[in-house]
């Protein structure tokens, strides 16, 4: 019941706020101004963006002619952390219609593409000249989501397991006494640390397929020929403020599949003198791995559209929180359907009754994300949304909506499985039934969620309310 007056609550708190809407960079004024008609030639092309912007390769901006030819007199140059970009002309156009093409990556990390036309000495202006462009993956499109969704089941899925680990299991655990406590400890030992490599590992993989979609979208490339660019994907990680993100988080990504190998040792110990297993392991290996985790997601967070929200730390922070309190809770729900469908043939005895154990804390602690999860999501939105009206005239106020519809759904799950927990508890040994059942409806509202993550792995890329 409490999550789901918490759901309606800040559903009734989004719908009736506003705020300031940035984030993605968009050119506010050019000289000359678009479809200009001049008497005489500039000799520059000035553009000014609404934040900072960079340029990966010399050929992202140039200025061409009605028949393509380029009329730059050397390539486009801004300072760091500069809005503005200058090209200069060659001396003494003739008449005529000429385009401006420019690509940019904001300091959200978004490619930002467009054209700008003027003439000379002309009543009329011609079509821009648009030939010898490409483009590449659209960040909306099925590589860009795709590549962002799994970047967050990997890292989410990681503090999620840790969490679940010592919010959840520990605790759970640590009230059971019986026969059979030592299948108990060795199942959930494994269960963390196979759920640990391969999470890792995923992880890894998917920062280097992001990086590979991105540079293709920089470059203006297919995802196969980027990946085959090492070239470029060079100079996307060295010239870019996303490039050097990804190798930080690489490199945290590194020192924490280390710093997990040498836990998974000892724990274990040695073929000739192995260890007991333990509920939750060493405290301190975990809290330096979770520490490591909160750095990789805090750079994702700063990295986005909080980066250029007001408030900037607000924002940036509230995404952080966004992130780690979705994935403990996402996270959290499949471990629990694991844990109904495995401890009873782990632990036939003890098993059904740990089962509903770690399922009421659970419960407690997924009160608690989803709380903080809402809570964040309204913060975030009001960070980007002008008026309320953007929420239906705005393809990225339409996918908040889509989010919102979901947690509805999410909220009656989460309700009727209050209601089986509480009839559980009442009884010393549940029955495969009512086991089932929690399992199926955890399952389904773990398939919902996961639907949610896929919504907001599209709403990073969209442009916030009215920009």
């Amino acid at each position: 019941m409490q999550r789901a007056l918490v759901v309606l609550v800040a559903v009734a708190a989004l719908l009736a706020s506003a705020g300031t809407a940035l984030g993605h960079a968009v050119l506010v004024s050019s000289s000359p101004a678009a479809d200009a008609r001049l008497e005489a030639a500039p000799d520059r092309v000035t553009l000014t963006f609404s934040e900072p912007v960079e340029i990966v390769q010399s050929d992202d901006i140039d200025v061409v002619d009605e028949a393509g030819e380029d009329v730059t007199a050397g390539p486009a140059t801004n300072e760091a952390e500069a809005r503005t970009v200058e090209i200069p002309l060659r001396p003494g156009l003739g008449e005529g219609t000429y385009t401006v093409r420019y690509q940019v990556v904001s300091s959200d990390s978004h490619v930002i593409a467009g054209v700008v036309v003027f003439g000379v000495g002309v009543d009329e202006l011609a079509e821009p000249f648009l030939g010898g462009t490409e483009d590449g993956p659209s960040e909306t499109g099925p590589w860009g989501v795709s590549s962002r969704f799994l970047e967050m089941v990997g890292l989410g899925g990681l503090i999620g397991l840790l969490a679940f680990r010592w919010l959840v299991w520990g605790p759970a655990v640590r009230a059971e006494g019986g026969s059979e406590r030592e299948a108990i400890l060795g199942w959930g030992r494994d269960v963390f640390w196979v759920g640990f490599g391969a999470l890792a590992v995923g992880a890894m993989l998917a920062e280097g397929y992001l990086l590979v979609v991105q540079s293709a979208s920089v470059l203006g490339t297919g995802v196969l020929e980027a990946l085959g660019d090492a070239t470029g994907i060079s100079q996307v990680l060295g010239d870019t403020r996303f490039g050097s993100l990804v190798q930080l988080r690489g490199a945290l990504l590194f020192g924490l599949f280390a710093i997990g190998a040498i836990g998974f040792i000892s724990e274990y110990g040695s073929a000739g003198s192995p260890k007991p297993p333990s509920a939750t392991g060493s405290r301190a290996g975990a809290l330096l791995m979770a520490a490591l985790l909160l750095a990789v997601l805090g750079g994702i967070a700063a990295q986005g559209h909080a980066s250029v929200a007001p408030l900037t730390w607000l924002q940036v922070g509230s995404q952080l929180v966004h992130i780690v309190a979705a994935a403990v809770w996402v996270t959290g729900l499949g471990l629990v359907a694991l844990a109904y469908r495995r401890l009873p043939a782990v632990a036939p005895k003890d098993g059904p009754a740990l089962s509903t154990r770690v399922l009421a804390r659970f419960s407690l602690v997924a009160l608690i994300a989803v709380g903080l999860t809402v809570l964040t999501g309204v913060i975030r939105s009001l960070g980007e949304l002008d008026d309320p009206a953007e929420l239906w005239n705005t393809a990225y106020g339409r996918s908040i909506l889509f989010k919102v519809a979901l947690l509805i759904p999410i909220a009656a799950l989460a309700l009727y499985n209050r209601r089986i927990l509480a009839a559980l508890q009442r009884v010393r040994r549940p029955n495969m039934p009512s086991m089932r059942l929690v399992r199926r409806m955890a399952a389904s509202e773990l398939a919902l969620s996961l639907a949610v993550v896929v919504i907001a792995s599209l709403l990073v890329a969209q442009v916030p309310g009215g920009t």
